[in-house]
Protein backbone atom coordinates (compact mmCIF):
# COMPACT_ATOMS: atom_id res chain seq x y z
CA UNK A 1 0.00 0.00 0.00
CA UNK A 2 1.23 3.51 -0.90
CA UNK A 3 1.23 5.95 1.96
CA UNK A 4 -0.20 9.27 1.31
CA UNK A 5 1.25 12.30 3.53
CA UNK A 6 2.11 9.36 6.29
CA UNK A 7 -1.30 7.61 5.98
CA UNK A 8 -2.20 4.13 4.37
CA UNK A 9 -4.93 2.90 2.66
CA UNK A 10 -5.99 0.23 5.53
CA UNK A 11 -5.95 3.71 7.81
CA UNK A 12 -8.48 5.47 5.89
CA UNK A 13 -10.85 2.93 5.54
CA UNK A 14 -10.96 2.68 9.35
CA UNK A 15 -11.41 6.00 9.19
CA UNK A 16 -14.35 5.86 6.88
CA UNK A 17 -15.66 2.93 8.65
CA UNK A 18 -15.91 5.15 12.16
CA UNK A 19 -17.59 7.97 10.24
CA UNK A 20 -20.46 5.27 9.19
CA UNK A 21 -20.20 3.21 12.81
CA UNK A 22 -19.97 6.41 14.98
CA UNK A 23 -23.31 7.57 13.50
CA UNK A 24 -24.80 4.52 14.10
CA UNK A 25 -23.77 4.47 17.67
CA UNK A 26 -25.01 7.94 17.87
CA UNK A 27 -28.92 7.00 16.45
CA UNK A 28 -28.62 3.89 19.04
CA UNK A 29 -27.64 5.58 21.92
CA UNK A 30 -30.08 8.31 21.26
CA UNK A 31 -33.12 5.96 20.75
CA UNK A 32 -31.92 3.56 24.17
CA UNK A 33 -31.86 6.93 25.86
CA UNK A 34 -35.39 8.29 24.59
CA UNK A 35 -32.80 11.63 23.68
CA UNK A 36 -35.52 12.69 20.86
CA UNK A 37 -38.39 14.81 20.27
CA UNK A 38 -42.42 14.32 20.75
CA UNK A 39 -42.16 12.66 17.42
CA UNK A 40 -39.06 10.14 17.66
CA UNK A 41 -40.04 8.08 14.65
CA UNK A 42 -39.57 11.41 12.55
CA UNK A 43 -36.42 11.83 13.66
CA UNK A 44 -35.20 8.82 13.31
CA UNK A 45 -35.95 9.19 9.81
CA UNK A 46 -34.54 12.61 9.33
CA UNK A 47 -31.34 11.25 10.66
CA UNK A 48 -30.82 8.34 8.97
CA UNK A 49 -31.70 10.78 5.81
CA UNK A 50 -29.43 13.05 6.28
CA UNK A 51 -27.16 10.79 7.11
CA UNK A 52 -27.07 9.24 3.74
CA UNK A 53 -27.29 12.82 2.14
CA UNK A 54 -24.13 13.46 4.21
CA UNK A 55 -22.34 10.41 2.76
CA UNK A 56 -23.13 10.46 -0.49
CA UNK A 57 -21.82 14.43 -0.57
CA UNK A 58 -18.62 13.42 0.88
CA UNK A 59 -18.33 10.83 -2.02
CA UNK A 60 -18.87 13.43 -4.43
CA UNK A 61 -16.17 15.52 -2.63
CA UNK A 62 -13.27 12.95 -2.89
CA UNK A 63 -12.28 13.36 -6.80
CA UNK A 64 -11.72 17.31 -5.72
CA UNK A 65 -10.11 16.22 -2.66
CA UNK A 66 -7.96 13.90 -4.28
CA UNK A 67 -6.82 16.36 -6.81
CA UNK A 68 -6.22 19.44 -5.04
CA UNK A 69 -3.91 17.57 -2.37
CA UNK A 70 -2.98 15.22 -4.55
CA UNK A 71 -4.15 12.33 -2.36
CA UNK A 72 -5.20 9.67 -5.03
CA UNK A 73 -5.19 6.84 -2.49
CA UNK A 74 -8.87 8.34 -1.87
CA UNK A 75 -10.47 6.57 -4.92
CA UNK A 76 -9.48 3.44 -3.29
CA UNK A 77 -11.85 3.91 -0.21
CA UNK A 78 -15.16 5.21 -2.84
CA UNK A 79 -16.97 1.77 -2.98
CA UNK A 80 -16.38 1.22 0.80
CA UNK A 81 -18.09 4.96 1.53
CA UNK A 82 -20.83 4.05 -1.45
CA UNK A 83 -21.67 1.10 0.72
CA UNK A 84 -21.99 3.36 3.54
CA UNK A 85 -24.42 5.22 1.72
CA UNK A 86 -26.79 2.24 0.77
CA UNK A 87 -26.78 1.59 4.50
CA UNK A 88 -27.71 4.33 5.51
CA UNK A 89 -30.49 4.07 2.95
CA UNK A 90 -32.00 1.27 3.74
CA UNK A 91 -32.10 2.18 7.21
CA UNK A 92 -33.97 5.70 5.85
CA UNK A 93 -36.23 3.43 4.21
CA UNK A 94 -37.03 0.54 7.35
CA UNK A 95 -37.37 3.69 9.47
CA UNK A 96 -39.90 4.96 6.88
CA UNK A 97 -41.55 1.48 6.91
CA UNK A 98 -41.99 0.42 10.13
CA UNK A 99 -41.82 3.82 12.24
CA UNK A 100 -44.53 5.55 9.94
CA UNK A 101 -46.05 2.81 8.40
CA UNK A 102 -46.16 -0.47 10.05
CA UNK A 103 -44.77 -3.83 8.30
CA UNK A 104 -48.40 -5.03 8.02
CA UNK A 105 -49.36 -2.49 5.73
CA UNK A 106 -47.07 -3.01 3.22
CA UNK A 107 -49.58 -2.22 0.39
CA UNK A 108 -50.35 0.67 1.68
CA UNK A 109 -47.02 1.49 2.12
CA UNK A 110 -46.49 1.15 -2.00
CA UNK A 111 -49.99 3.62 -2.52
CA UNK A 112 -48.42 6.12 -0.19
CA UNK A 113 -44.79 6.26 -1.80
CA UNK A 114 -46.63 6.45 -5.29
CA UNK A 115 -49.32 9.42 -4.02
CA UNK A 116 -46.40 12.05 -3.08
CA UNK A 117 -44.16 13.14 -5.70
CA UNK A 118 -40.72 13.92 -2.79
CA UNK A 119 -41.75 9.65 -2.17
CA UNK A 120 -41.42 8.67 -5.80
CA UNK A 121 -38.04 10.76 -5.72
CA UNK A 122 -36.63 8.95 -2.48
CA UNK A 123 -37.72 5.78 -4.09
CA UNK A 124 -35.99 6.22 -7.12
CA UNK A 125 -33.03 7.39 -4.87
CA UNK A 126 -32.97 4.01 -3.42
CA UNK A 127 -33.26 1.99 -6.53
CA UNK A 128 -30.41 3.86 -8.15
CA UNK A 129 -28.18 3.33 -5.11
CA UNK A 130 -29.32 -0.64 -4.86
CA UNK A 131 -27.81 -1.08 -8.52
CA UNK A 132 -24.77 0.65 -7.77
CA UNK A 133 -24.16 -1.75 -4.28
CA UNK A 134 -25.15 -4.90 -6.64
CA UNK A 135 -22.74 -3.28 -9.39
CA UNK A 136 -19.98 -2.69 -6.89
CA UNK A 137 -18.75 -6.34 -7.01
CA UNK A 138 -15.06 -6.63 -9.35
CA UNK A 139 -16.37 -9.92 -10.70
CA UNK A 140 -19.18 -7.60 -12.55
CA UNK A 141 -17.51 -5.05 -13.02
CA UNK A 142 -15.36 -6.50 -14.79
CA UNK A 143 -18.07 -8.86 -16.88
CA UNK A 144 -20.71 -5.96 -17.61
CA UNK A 145 -18.00 -2.98 -17.86
CA UNK A 146 -20.12 -0.65 -20.44
CA UNK A 147 -23.24 -1.15 -18.36
CA UNK A 148 -21.56 -0.94 -14.72
CA UNK A 149 -20.31 2.47 -16.15
CA UNK A 150 -23.52 3.36 -17.22
CA UNK A 151 -25.02 2.69 -13.52
CA UNK A 152 -22.54 4.70 -12.07
CA UNK A 153 -22.73 7.89 -14.10
CA UNK A 154 -26.12 8.06 -12.45
CA UNK A 155 -24.31 8.80 -9.24
CA UNK A 156 -24.49 12.55 -10.13
CA UNK A 157 -28.32 12.71 -10.93
CA UNK A 158 -28.67 10.55 -7.94
CA UNK A 159 -26.77 13.33 -5.65
CA UNK A 160 -29.13 16.10 -7.31
CA UNK A 161 -32.39 14.02 -6.47
CA UNK A 162 -31.29 13.47 -3.05
CA UNK A 163 -31.19 17.01 -2.30
CA UNK A 164 -34.66 17.43 -4.01
CA UNK A 165 -35.90 14.56 -1.93
CA UNK A 166 -34.87 15.94 1.46
CA UNK A 167 -36.04 19.75 0.09
CA UNK A 168 -39.39 18.71 -0.68
CA UNK A 169 -39.80 16.31 2.71
CA UNK A 170 -38.91 19.78 5.51
CA UNK A 171 -42.11 21.27 6.89
CA UNK A 172 -40.43 24.52 7.11
CA UNK A 173 -37.43 26.25 4.82
CA UNK A 174 -34.13 25.78 6.24
CA UNK A 175 -30.51 27.09 4.63
CA UNK A 176 -29.17 23.42 4.87
CA UNK A 177 -30.57 22.58 1.58
CA UNK A 178 -29.08 25.25 -0.22
CA UNK A 179 -25.79 24.64 1.12
CA UNK A 180 -26.01 20.66 0.22
CA UNK A 181 -26.86 22.15 -3.17
CA UNK A 182 -23.78 24.64 -3.63
CA UNK A 183 -21.90 21.46 -2.34
CA UNK A 184 -23.10 19.75 -5.28
CA UNK A 185 -22.97 22.28 -7.62
CA UNK A 186 -19.13 22.61 -6.77
CA UNK A 187 -18.79 19.02 -7.32
CA UNK A 188 -20.53 19.14 -10.78
CA UNK A 189 -18.46 22.31 -12.16
CA UNK A 190 -14.91 19.78 -10.93
CA UNK A 191 -16.33 17.21 -12.90
CA UNK A 192 -17.22 19.03 -16.16
CA UNK A 193 -13.81 20.88 -15.88
CA UNK A 194 -12.17 17.89 -15.38
CA UNK A 195 -14.09 16.06 -18.64
CA UNK A 196 -13.06 19.33 -20.60
CA UNK A 197 -9.54 19.04 -19.69
CA UNK A 198 -9.42 15.33 -20.59
CA UNK A 199 -11.24 16.21 -24.21
CA UNK A 200 -8.43 18.42 -24.75
CA UNK A 201 -5.55 16.53 -23.57
CA UNK A 202 -6.84 13.82 -26.12
CA UNK A 203 -7.06 16.08 -29.04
Amino acid sequence: MQPIYGIKVKLLKTIFHLIGLLAFTWLIYTIYTQNFSADPSKDIQHFTGITTLRLLIILALIPMVAFYLKLNTLFQVRKLLGLWCFFWANLHLASYLLLEIGWENITFFFSEVFSRIYLIIGALCWIILLLMAISSFDWLKNKFNQEWKRIHNLFYPLLLLVCIHYFLSLKSPTPEPIIYLIIIGLTYLFRFWQQKKNKSTNI
